[in-house]
């Protein structure tokens, strides 16, 4: 079995005020190792307090003999009894992404579209699959990735924790520990602004993961990111490095008092809580998703008339 030789997590609100991410990476009393990302959404506040009551509660759920996916309904749970209690916070969720590292090897649960991935010496590789209007409509072939890019749809989410009572959760693995490689969990801020070999690359060239973490975070937020960023991995073995074979990026506190940009209000465009039109209403992003889709049917039935007419 390969032991974890290291773990470490960093989250940083990038260029908007506040931080509506939450990681954690630990170890529980059990000796089992726990790391999860949450990216929050339901503005400002409750943003923050989808993601942190997230992982509040997955923590206190993983007792000895608990399940990952239990410990994750759990916090579906809990959040979506916060918001029902309150106007303020109704509609609430977040995505959350969480590894379980025993003796056995490894397993990872996700609802949203934080990610996990593999980092090893043949390359880096999803673990996970994300739950986003585009991203299954890529998978089921009706999307190209150029599409998806202009979408308006790109980032709306088709399940999250705490919105509905049930979530649909998935579970990947086991996975072995060995050969030797890392783990990355991170919220949407990281990925969309930095490649996945780039990704690699950056935590190939760092001699441990705490400034792996830290240097892929300011890479984001120097290639423009206008998120929350946010990451936690998990070494296991003794991945082969290669420092010094890039120029790390400086860090973030730096990067923002040079250029002295204001930050981005709170509330994120692409996780819209409802359409333009009706701001009242929590968001639901499956019925958005029913309606587009309605409404491209009803024009390729009336494309397809117009031929036969002409």
């Amino acid at each position: 079995m390969a032991v974890a030789r290291e773990r470490a997590h960093y989250s940083h609100a990038g260029r908007r005020r506040a931080n509506q991410d939450a990681a954690v990476a630990r170890t529980l009393p059990d000796g089992r190792e726990l790391l999860a990302v949450a990216d929050g959404m339901g503005g400002h506040l409750a943003g923050e307090i989808a993601s942190a009551r997230a992982l509040e509660a997955l923590i206190r759920r993983m007792e000895p003999g608990a399940s990952l996916v239990e410990a994750v309904r759990a916090a579906n749970a809990a959040v979506h009894s916060d918001a029902s209690r309150s106007a303020e916070l109704q509609g609430m969720g977040t995505t959350l992404v969480a590894l379980l590292h025993d003796s056995s090897g490894y397993e990872i649960a996700n609802v949203g579209d934080s990610r996990a991935y593999r980092i090893d010496e043949d390359g880096i590789r999803q673990l996970t699959l994300d739950h986003s209007f585009t991203a299954e409509a890529m998978r089921a072939g009706t999307m190209s990735s150029q599409e998806a890019a202009s979408s308006p749809w790109r980032n709306a989410l088709t399940r999250a924790v705490g919105t509905d009572a049930e979530v649909e959760i998935d579970h990947f693995g086991p996975f072995p520990a060995e050969p030797p490689h890392v783990v990355l969990l991170c919220s949407d801020g990281l990925y969309k602004a930095v490649p996945e070999p780039l990704i690699r690359e950056y935590v190939l060239a760092t001699e441990d993961l705490n400034t792996a973490v830290h240097s892929l975070a300011a890479l984001a937020f120097r290639n423009g990111s206008d998120d929350n960023i946010t990451a936690a991995a998990l070494e296991l073995g003794s991945l082969p490095r290669r420092p010094a074979t890039i120029t790390l990026p400086v860090p973030i506190s730096r990067q923002a008092s040079v250029a002295k940009k204001p930050a981005v209000a709170e509330r994120r465009p692409e996780r819209q809580e409802a359409p333009p039109s009706q701001p009242g209403n929590a968001r639901r992003p499956i019925a958005y998703i029913q309606l587009a889709l309605l409404l491209l049917l009803v024009a390729a039935v009336l494309g397809f008339l117009w031929i036969l007419l002409a």
